[in-house]
């Protein structure tokens, strides 16, 4: 499963044939000018994947924003304490401060459960655990209220300033040192630090390899421009979260797993694009040898359809009634598998240049500041503003 940040399906995938898009919206996936540079496809990654593997055009997010969508993500539906709470946030009338008595808001923490909102059968990770399914996590579930996301947070990208209790699971399963939403941290590394603890964890010996592996790459939520740091454009931010997915793909297709793997990439909502059909729609890509080549599904689907579908394939049962009548993804499978590797399209370097991109380990890094953190809704009519502005330069 590889979750990231707020993407609708047109903005990516609106110009594809074979697809019900619009394609004057594929802004990110159709030559586009940015800035002195025309004719750039910003995610040519996520356009080779699609060719090659299986899509949704009828895919939609179960949450709004990130606060619920994170939840969704890991099978958890919003209880009303939570529903109630993120809409006053978002509204602006309950935050979080350190100097307020108690805590009056979950924000900073959309992707962890807070006590009040957990529900009787957990989330994924109790799922997993409960039935012996090794899994690894990386990126998820760390941020909770209060955090911090500034530069020189370093490795997770976040220093927690509340004691908030987690999942035992979740935390005895999670990569201590894979950066969670940061946009001061590129994906690149985020990438890097995975394999290096692929490497440290022997994920090569099938004996220690996990059945389940979660990865958060949140960087095509996009931010303010960073030229001095690697990211001149708006854009840059999804290029190279269309890098690091190729990357990621690419390492995966040449591991020994390969032939018996199935990679969902989906995102946690679509707040900060548009859609022709419905501001739900959303992007759901599914990896695997075994799916029908270049195969566009149109049944109806959503964030609880990937997670049934994972259910399905790792032998679990559902959480709750919205993954258990949840339609799932198996028309995207097929019985004849390609198990031929995937080559990473090369990112387009006059947008995003990753040997430009700062290192967060690097003292100098983050010379500018990135912008807001993953549930500031300010940002999102801000973003749109000046992502046309881009365009039109």
């Amino acid at each position: 499963m590889i979750a990231k940040e707020n993407r609708t399906f047109d903005e990516v995938f609106g110009a594809l044939p074979n697809v019900n898009g619009l394609p004057k919206l594929a802004r990110f996936g159709a030559p586009t000018r940015y800035g002195p540079y025309p004719d750039v496809v910003v995610m040519p990654n996520h356009l080779a994947l699609a060719r090659r593997f299986a899509l949704s055009d009828n895919f939609y997010m179960d949450g709004d924003v990130s606060a619920d969508g994170h939840r969704w993500l890991v099978g958890v539906y919003p209880n009303p304490w939570m529903a109630t709470n993120y809409v006053q946030a978002y509204g602006g009338h309950s935050t979080f401060g350190l100097g307020e008595v108690g805590r009056r808001a979950l924000f900073g923490s959309n992707a962890s459960l807070a006590p009040e909102d957990y529900l009787e059968a957990g989330s994924i990770w109790d799922n997993l655990a409960r039935h012996h399914v090794p899994f690894r996590n990386y990126g998820e579930g760390f941020e909770f209220a209060g955090v911090e996301e500034d530069a020189g947070e370093k490795p997770t990208g976040a220093i927690e300033t509340v004691n908030i209790p987690m999942p035992a699971p979740l935390f005895a399963n999670t990569c201590r040192t894979y950066p969670q939403f940061n946009l001061n941290i590129p994906d690149q590394y985020r990438v890097d630090q995975f394999l290096a603890d692929w490497k440290a964890n022997g994920f090569d010996d099938p004996a220690r390899m996990p059945r389940f592996l979660y990865f958060h790459l949140p960087n095509d939520h996009g931010a303010e421009p960073r030229p001095k740091d690697g990211y001149p454009f708006h854009a840059s931010y999804q290029a190279d979260n269309d890098y690091a997915l190729g990357r990621l793909i690419a390492f995966f297709s040449h591991t020994p797993y390969w032939k018996q793997m199935a990679i969902f990439v989906t995102e946690d909502d679509s707040q900060s694009g548009v859609d022709h059909v419905d501001a739900h729609r959303s992007i759901c890509l599914v990896i695997s040898p075994w799916v029908k080549p270049g195969y566009a599904s149109h049944r109806h689907t959503s964030i609880a359809g990937i997670l049934k579908t994972e259910e399905e394939l790792l032998g679990l049962p559902p959480l709750n009634l919205y993954d258990a009548l949840a339609t799932d993804l198996r028309d995207c499978f097929g019985n004849m598998p390609d198990v031929r590797p995937y080559t990473p399209v090369p990112v387009d370097k006059r947008i995003f240049d990753p040997a430009r991109a700062k290192d967060p380990k690097d003292p100098a890094t983050a010379t500018e500041p990135s912008g807001p953190a993953m549930d500031d809704p300010r940002y999102i009519m801000r973003s749109l503003a000046r992502q046309e502005r881009e365009r039109e330069r």
